[in-house]
């Protein structure tokens, strides 16, 4: 794999070369919820934020986001044109971490089945974007006090699935080439960038470890005596009573996850016609499970909380191979309700095996 090293300025530099072509988005720092350490993406225009972070850990936003738009027109009828009108321009996403790798692949898996699962159906919408989309990684340079992603077989580094990979260095920053995409963003660059040193090789190791363990240093609270990918998750109406008692149903969780993928198609009036639009959907909300004639098998929240926490680690697991749970912390930084994932299934587990 090629790596090369380049400094700040020439960073900026570089991706101000990749927005004269592409949309290109990256993560800046605002002060977002009295945290302006959380990073989140801004779109570069005539020049590259000097608000750019590319340290600490994962932005705000998922790049689910740039992918599968949280309300996009999917139809307009009625129409002659039987070809979906995809909106997906050249664009370079820089700033996802490993658990938003690895979200996005229950995002293909999903929504393009027939390249990376068993399928014959592919998401028009999804697949446009993705092909003309470019992952710029970036490894974590610290652990926020909600990241886990230790816990369930992650790492606070990226060392595949990638596109580009950035590693923040003394004095600049290591990129790690890993795709043909990469390759084409970095033509044309050598007059910015220079060899690696055993210096900067060095450093990145020392800092993966370290982050490494300071996730799973903090984390330690929260260990249970089996894996969170097996059906350890128990079925007591009390104990998931107990974890979903400050839950409000807003669905925020379901917003902030990488790896939900759940829609509502809903049909409107609109320029002499009618247009039907896919809008994300939450299975926290108790219209989710409801049915046409008036029946919902899941009624109160104990039982939809205890449905979002099995899809990430059971449904998943048995239908995409995947445990979806990232251990991103989004869900715990967005509740209303301060509910902790962690806390959740550990507290499920635990009276599981008093059961």
């Amino acid at each position: 794999m090629k790596e090369v090293f380049i400094g700040r300025e020439n960073l900026l530099k570089l991706i101000g070369r990749w927005a004269k072509d592409h949309r290109v988005y990256v993560p800046v720092t605002f002060d977002i919820m009295n945290h302006p350490e959380t990073p989140d993406y801004e779109l570069v225009k005539e020049e590259v934020p000097a608000t750019l972070e590319l340290h600490g850990a994962c932005p705000a936003q998922t790049p689910k986001s740039f992918l599968f738009y949280s309300r996009e027109v999917v139809s307009k009828y009625p129409n002659s044109n039987p070809e979906a009108e995809v909106e997906a321009p050249p664009t370079v996403i820089v700033g996802p971490r490993a658990c938003d790798l690895e979200g996005l692949k229950k995002f293909d898996k999903v929504y393009w089945s027939t390249k990376c699962f068993t399928e014959e159906y592919d998401d028009p919408f999804y697949v446009e974007k993705r092909e003309n989309a470019t992952i710029v990684s970036v490894d974590c340079t610290a652990a926020k006090e909600t990241c886990f992603c230790t816990m369930v077989g992650g790492k606070p580094y990226v060392d595949a699935g990638f596109d580009l990979n950035i590693t923040p260095v003394e004095q600049g920053y290591v990129l790690a080439i890993g795709s043909e995409n990469g390759e084409k963003l970095m033509a044309g660059s050598d007059d910015l960038t220079s060899a690696v040193s055993d210096s900067h090789r060095e450093e990145r190791k020392r800092t993966r470890g370290s982050v490494t363990e300071a996730v799973q240093r903090q984390n330690a609270q929260y260990k249970v005596d089996v894996p969170y990918d097996k059906h350890h998750l128990g079925s007591d109406e009390e104990a998931w009573a107990h974890v979903t008692a400050n839950c409000v149903g807003c669905g925020a969780c379901n917003r902030a996850c990488p790896t939900c993928t759940c829609f509502l198609l809903w049909d409107q009036k609109a320029d002499g016609g009618y247009e039907r639009t896919r809008n994300w959907d939450t299975c926290l909300s108790i219209g989710y499970a409801r049915t046409g004639g008036g029946g919902n098998s899941r009624p109160n929240l104990p039982m939809r909380l205890e449905n979002r926490i099995r899809c990430k680690m059971e449904y998943s697991r048995d239908r995409y191979k995947l445990v979806t749970c990232t251990g991103c912390g989004r869900c715990i930084d967005v509740c209303m309700g301060r509910i902790d994932m962690r806390d959740a299934i550990k507290h499920v587990v635990t009276e599981m095996a008093k059961a």
